[in-house]
Formats: C-alpha cells, structure tokens, sequence
C-alpha cells in the first residue's frame, strides 16, 4: 500500500465509480495463515437505487477461527464513497446489520470499517480505522458487546464442550502498530456472568487491563462464585525479547475470600471432590529488574486437600530476592500437627533449608494400607516426627508406638533437591538407623491384606549407610514364635516360623530359620549377598533333609509349599537360591538337587540346578514348587496311632 505515492492515492479515490457492477467473482486473500475465500460472488451498487449483494461461499480460516458461510444475501448503498452492506444473514442467529466501508479519505492514505451485528442474542459494535500516513499510530480499533448467549455461540460454532452463560458487556479500543509496541495503547473490559464448562461453574468474571508505554496494567481480574471471591490486580512491563516471558516484570495484589473450596478449584480443572473448606488470601508480589518480593498470608478452616481432611490452616510467605522464605506454617487435623517454617532458594542452585515438627494420633489415618488383626479394629499407632534441614540435606527423627510393643525409633540423614528422582537417589550417600526392641505382632497394625502374620514377637536394629545402590547394613533381625495365617492367600503354606539374620556390611547370615506348615517342618540357614541392591542373590541351605516332591513341568513358581515326606526316594535339595532386584519384579528361583554320585572326583556339591521365575500373583493358575520334609512330630504318632475300636455290641 506504500508503494504509491501521496497524489496516487487522492488520484485513485477520484477514479473511484457513481455505479459498480461485479457478477461471478472469485476471490482469495492470504495472509500468512489466515485465508479468506470468496466463490460465487456478485455486487451491485449505485448512487440513486440500493444494489445487492449474493455470495455462493465465503470462507474464513485462521488459527483462532474457521468458519464458512453459504448463500449469502443482502442489499447495498453507495454513497460519498461509502458501501453499506446491510440485511445479511450469515448464519443461525447471526445478522449483519450494516457494515460500511468507508473509502472517503481514501486519497489522505485512511480507510475505515463500521460494523453492527446482532450476534446470538446480543449486540456487537465496531470502528476500525487504517492510517498508513501517520507515522506510529496507524490502527484504530474500538468495539462493543452486550447480552451475548454463549449457549447459542457454542452451538452456532460446533463447540467440542458445551459453554453456558453470558458476555453481559464488553469493550475494547486499540491504537498504534503491532510492529511498533513502544507506541501502542490498549484496553479491554468484559463481564461474562452465569459461566458454566464442563464441571466449571461462575456467577461472574469481570476482566479489565490497559496497555500503554509497553505495559499492561491489570486493573481487575474478579471472579465471584456462591460463595467465593477472587480478585486479582497489578501491573506488568512488555520483556525485550522472546525469552523475558519466562520472567516477567510484573507487580501485583491478590486478595481471596474462599468458603467453598473445591467449587474454586474446579475452575482450574482440579476435581471438586477432592477439595472443601474455607481459605482467606492476602498478599502482593513484586518481580521489578529480576528481584523478586513480595508477601503473601493464606488462613483456612474445615479444608480438605486430596480427600484429606484438615481442621485449620495458616501460612506466611515472604519473597525476598531470589529466596522464598516460609516465615510460618501449621497444619491441625484433630489432634495431630505439622508446623514448620524454612528458606527456598528460587534461584538456579533450589536450596532449601528449616524446620519441620509433625505430631500424628494415628498414622493408618492417612495410610489406608494399615489393617488391623483380624477380627480387630486397628489400635492407634500416634508418630512424632522432627527434621532439621540445612542445604537440601535432611537430619530427621522419630518416634512411633505400636500396641503393647516398645518405642520405635528412627532417625535418617540424606540430601534431597528439588527436583531429584529415584535414579538420582539411590546414588546419595544416606544413614538411617531403625531400632525396634519388641513389637508384638498380635497387636500390630498389617501392612498386607490379608494379613500375614497372626502372632510372634519381633525384634532388632538396622543401620544403613553409603548408598541405597550399594548399601552397607549392619544390625540383626530376630523373629520369635512367629504365627502365619496359612489361609492360602500368601506364596508360601508356613504357619509358624522363626529366625534371625545378622546383616555385617554388604552382606547377612541367616542363622537360622525355622519354618513349618501344617504337616511338616523344616530348619534352614543361609546367606544374603546385596552389593548391589539390582542383583540381590539369596542362598539356603536345609539344616534337615528336603526333598523336590514337584511333578510335572512348571514355566513359573507362584506357590511354595512344604509338605510331609515319608518316603525320601525324590531328589535331595541341597540349597535355594532366589535371585533378583530388591524394587524389580523379574525374580528367579535356583532349586540345587544332590547327584547321589558317591566318587568325590566326580561329586557336584552345588548338584543339579532347576531354574524358574518368580511370578507371585501373575496367574490365577497355581504353579507350585513342592518340598518334601520329615513329618512333625504331633502328625507322625497321629497316623501311627490305631484307632480305638467300638466295645459296644
């Protein structure tokens, strides 16, 4: 448009007609990806009579829109170089009013655009303005709506999700250059009310914001629901470049009163079900030359947070730089507790350092995992807990208290950054030391349903050091007088056992394990090699005589049992070796079986090996590897013993 010159715009806008005719016209404009398509069209205008206008097509496609109009129809004015369109349907419950081009000023390099549509039950309005003289400013928008359905709007545009509700009112002027933002001035006001998408609900949304000198002033961003308000105000400054989006210049102040939690949270996409309560926020925030500050206090009552229930919240927070600084923070549920307060480095390195005091009546409140004895209602199992942290590096301790059981103690040294996943974790150098005296099974909470244990008493103390890929453990494990369910529901048929593994560095002894079902027992030991916590290997050796009672083939082992062998011609088992990652499911199981060869020269003291998988609940279909052992005392004089015969004749 700049290629002509200032008298090759006044001479085209005395070129231009009293009457114009165009029949059959085909037309497209491309503009980077927004195309507009006009088939099938004609005009007709003049001074003295109204024209028409007819379109087959106009089609519309854009990022933001994509439309197509079909059988267009709607009468002309030509008048001082003005065309009016007017009376035009262009789809259901969207009418072109009048729209006047205005080519009066043509010759002084401006062009303009009038509007009026009656749009889904409202109105809209707009001017739009074309300088191409004026050195900056050379776009002048401003427009108008009122009372606009978005039901209708949304099934007029074929919307995926019904949208409900109304654009009550809406203004927005714009002037300048995209290309020359340092002189571009802007504003936008709106209230949409009665806003309801997919499970999103809004009494009102009023939004209003100005641009001017590279800036954008939000002036309100209000939302109200029943019983909610939000609002949210501040200013921001345009980044230089591309990049300065991901740190904007922005100050501001927000102000919340919540009393309906998850209708709130809804709005963001967060299941309602899951959140309630009442919350209060206060607070500004300042990130001026890439120095953040700011404050922000948060106050709730009768909360819930992922379906998890808490009496009373507050938090202070203080931003100051590059560190957000949690000045207090208490979290009450009933009786228990959490309160801290500490330093986050929000810079590059995300140190973190504080306190941490967690006091809980009854940890199975939170760990739905924690069962109690069967028959039983689980007894409360209360926790404290305190943890110092200095540069991301944890110094915590603890107390726990089963049923009828001593303390439980624990403490635990470890780094954890930001961000740090599992991988990452296993290769920190940590320590933790667990000690647990006596812990009455009988009384205790079961991590596993069904249970597992009915009765024993449990006891021992563990220290780990170095690294959970390569931990160093040292301490014992003892279990006594151990009573298992047997119902059938766990891998193997053991109803009592009993043990102790001693651990010493990157390796434990069993000592001894005394396991039996409800026919047969049998005395094992062995060792345990985990150097690497990936390649866990498990050998043990019978301290009585096994035996491989197993027919047929197997693929895999599901099932462990022992059972009575009276008759020893199976094959001897001389050791078990289970192999596998301690967090991996892809265990395999070793059953070493003696030869029966007598020359030492040509004796195996590993014997022969049969191989197969682990695939605890993997099948419906139960794969059992049997032993055999000698019958326990009780069951061998019960079948040896003659039955009593019936003396009465």
């Amino acid at each position: 448009m700049r290629a002509l010159s200032r008298h090759g715009w006044a001479t085209l806008q005395r070129l231009l007609p009293e009457n114009l005719s165009i029949a059959k016209s085909e037309m497209r404009v491309e503009n980077g990806p927004t195309l507009v398509l006009l088939r099938g069209g004609s005009l007709s205008v003049s001074e003295t009579e109204a024209g028409r206008f007819n379109a087959a097509e106009l089609m519309v496609a854009s990022p933001w829109l994509r439309q197509t109009f079909s059988q267009l129809r709607g009468a002309t004015h030509w008048e001082t170089n003005r065309l009016t369109v007017g009376g035009l349907t262009l789809s259901r419950g969207l009418d072109l009013q009048s729209g006047t081009a205005d080519f009066s000023h043509l010759g002084k390099q401006r062009v303009g655009l009038q509007f009026e549509l009656d749009a889904f039950g409202g109105k809209i309005r707009g001017n739009i303005s074309h300088e191409w003289r004026s050195e900056h400013f050379n776009w002048k928008i401003a427009g108008g709506a009122s009372d606009i359905s978005l039901t209708q709007t949304s099934d007029a545009f074929g919307f995926a999700d019904r949208v409900d509700g109304l654009l009550h009112a809406a203004n927005f002027t714009f002037r300048g250059n995209l290309a020359e933002p340092d002189h571009v001035t802007a504003s936008l006001w709106g209230e949409l009310t009665g806003l309801t998408w997919r499970n999103r609900t809004a009494e009102a949304i009023m939004l209003g914001a100005a641009v001017y000198s590279r800036k954008i002033q939000l002036q309100q961003l209000y939302i109200r629901q029943r019983n909610n308000q939000f609002t949210l105000s501040g200013e921001a400054a345009f980044p230089a470049n591309a990049s300065g989006w991901l740190t904007p210049d922005f100050r501001g102040d927000i102000s919340a009163s919540i009393n309906q939690l998850g209708d709130f949270v809804a709005l963001f996409g967060a299941s309602p079900e899951d959140f309630a309560g009442k919350i209060t926020i206060e607070g500004a925030m300042d990130t001026r030359d890439r120095k953040f500050g700011g404050h922000l206090e948060v106050e709730g009552a009768s909360l819930t947070f992922f379906k998890t229930g808490i009496d009373s919240l507050a938090a202070k927070l203080n931003l100051r730089g590059t560190e957000l600084e949690v000045d207090q923070l208490e979290i009450k549920r009933k009786n228990d507790s959490l309160s801290g307060r500490g330093k986050i480095d929000i810079s590059r390195e995300h140190d973190y350092s504080g306190t941490l005091d967690a006091r809980v009546d009854n940890l199975a409140d939170y760990f739905s995992s924690f069962h109690g004895s069967a028959g039983k209602s689980a007894s409360p199992i209360p926790v404290d807990v305190q943890a110092t942290v200095t540069a991301s590096n944890w110094d915590a301790r603890g107390v726990t208290r089963l049923p009828d059981s001593s303390a439980i103690s624990f403490t635990a040294n470890f780094p954890l950054r930001i961000g740090t996943d599992w991988n990452a974790f296993q290769l920190a150098p940590v320590d933790f030391t667990i000690d647990f005296p006596s812990v009455f099974l009988a009384k205790a909470p079961q991590l596993f349903h069904p249970a597992i244990f009915r009765d024993g008493i449990l006891s021992g103390s563990i220290s780990v050091s170095e690294t959970l890929q390569h931990p160093r453990i040292v301490g014992d494990v003892q279990l006594v007088n151990g009573k298992l369910s047997g119902d059938g529901s766990f891998p193997f048929n053991f109803v009592e056992a009993s043990g102790r593994i001693a651990f010493t560095g990157n390796r434990a002894s069993m000592e001894f394990l005394n396991v039996a079902s409800k026919e047969a027992d049998v005395s094992l030991r062995g060792e345990i090699d985990f150097d690497e916590i990936n390649n866990v290997t498990i050998r043990i050796n019978g301290a009585t005589p096994i035996f491989d009672l197993t027919s047929g083939q197997i693929d895999c082992v599901n099932k462990i049992k022992i059972a009575p062998a009276v008759l020893t011609l199976a094959p001897a088992v001389t050791a078990f070796e289970f192999c596998g990652g301690l967090f991996q499911p892809s265990w395999r199981v070793s059953v070493h079986e003696s030869t029966g060869l007598e020359s030492s020269a040509m004796s195996d003291p590993d014997g022969v090996a049969r191989n197969f998988p682990l695939c605890l609940g993997a099948s419906p279909e139960e794969k059992t590897l049997l032993l055999g052992a000698f019958p326990r005392p009780e069951t061998s004089e019960e079948s040896s013993r003659p039955k009593e015969r019936d003396k009465r004749r």
